[in-house]
């Protein structure tokens, strides 16, 4: 279920994917916290607004971040996947990385995939 979840390059099972979405969104929270924190001690008179807004930005960054480097990876070229991860970016801002890191989760179960032209 944990396996090659370094490897973003990987086509991942359903349960693989699961695995991976559970580690990359705590390795998020994780890292939303630590730079909230850090927001918040920098400025004490507004730290818990600050601390919020620094967080959701670190989280949207990570998750989109997080969303072209696999697709990347995967040497994909179709145009439905660059507009789930626009998805996932605006997805990020309004519901936060647990719904956003699913459509990453569900691109790292694809493997390297044209776009086809019928005419």
């Amino acid at each position: 279920m944990f396996k090659n979840l370094g490897d973003l390059s990987v086509k991942r099972s359903w349960q693989e994917a699961i695995g991976f979405y559970i580690a990359y969104l705590l390795l998020g929270m994780l890292l939303g916290a630590l730079t909230g924190v850090i927001a918040g001690i920098t400025n004490p008179e507004n730290g818990l607004e600050l601390a919020r807004v620094a967080g959701s930005v670190v989280a949207t960054i990570y998750s989109v971040a997080l969303y072209f480097t696999i697709y990347i990876k995967k040497k994909m070229s179709s145009f439905i996947f660059i507009l789930l991860g626009l998805v996932a970016g605006v997805a990020s801002v309004f519901v936060g990385n647990l719904v956003a890191l699913v459509f990453v989760a569900v691109l790292t179960t694809r493997g390297a995939e044209k776009e086809v032209v019928v005419s």
